[in-house]
């Protein structure tokens, strides 16, 4: 084969790949407006609320190993960073249905529901094919952090367990997150969902507002990467709003939990 034949195939290969690419790509739906006022969620996900507040209550600060029981639903002796497996074992303990994203079609799915995944990007994308992401926080929901001026938009994922309305947008969130300097740790922050830059929507919270006394597990300073600060991507929806009942639904996938 000549060096023209060889440079004609490896285009023509491009091509296709290209090709199967841009017909694999299905449309990242928007975020869904739920409206802006805190509902108090139902009963299954206070439960994953109060399993959360008692492993971290628990731990106290501990560190953990990467191969720790948030990571071992996925298999013995598996490690990885397990901010996602935190939140998934949280719903698992509570007993809440759940799928794997390979097993979640692209609609709605009726009542309380989770995606079995520990991958923050797979988590994003299997909510997101139920049409379950927003940008309004309710106790419960998962948030998904991006970093400011980065294409990381999956950095970190979260457990919302109380909002507070501050008016215009404006609420304050306080979240368990996993896998954060190797703790599980309380974060509380003031966030904007309507803020010009999104990259800035985090903000501290006034020292003179501040209920608890920061520590190795209770922190109010907004996180960086690489000194370039965390911001909230979206949230993520286990449950529906009253609000948002009217969303059609379908039967959950076989093979949940």
């Amino acid at each position: 084969m000549t060096k023209w034949m060889r440079c004609m195939a490896l285009c023509l290969c491009l091509c296709m790949l290209c090709a199967c690419a841009l017909a694999d790509t299905t449309p990242t739906p928007p975020p869904l407006d739920i409206g802006g006022h805190v509902q108090q969620p139902p009963e299954e996900i206070r439960r994953v609320l109060d399993i959360a507040w008692q492993e971290w209550e628990t731990l106290a600060g501990k560190t953990l190993k990467d191969c720790n029981k948030y990571t071992e639903w996925r298999g013995k002796g598996i490690s990885f960073g397990w901010c996602g497996g935190y939140v998934t074992w949280c719903m698992i303990e509570a007993g809440i249905p759940m799928a794997e994203l390979q097993k979640i079609e692209e609609a709605p799915v009726e009542g309380v529901f989770h995606v079995k995944e520990a991958s923050v990007g797979k988590l994003l994308r299997g909510y997101q094919r139920m049409g379950r992401s927003t940008n309004v926080p309710q106790p419960g929901f998962l948030v998904v952090y991006g970093v400011r001026k980065s294409a990381n938009k999956t950095v970190h994922v979260g457990l919302v367990y109380d909002v507070q309305e501050l008016g215009e947008g404006r609420y304050r969130i306080t979240t368990l997150e996993g896998n954060m300097s190797h703790r599980v740790k309380m974060y509380i922050h003031d966030y904007d969902m309507n803020a010009q830059d999104k990259g800035l929507n985090l903000s501290v919270v006034p020292e003179e507002e501040r209920t608890l006394e920061a520590s190795s597990y209770v922190d109010y300073k907004v996180p960086t990467s690489q000194k370039k600060p965390f911001y909230i991507n979206c949230f993520l929806m286990p449950w529906i709003p009253e609000t948002m009942d009217e969303l059609t639904s379908t039967p959950v996938p076989e093979g949940t939990k």
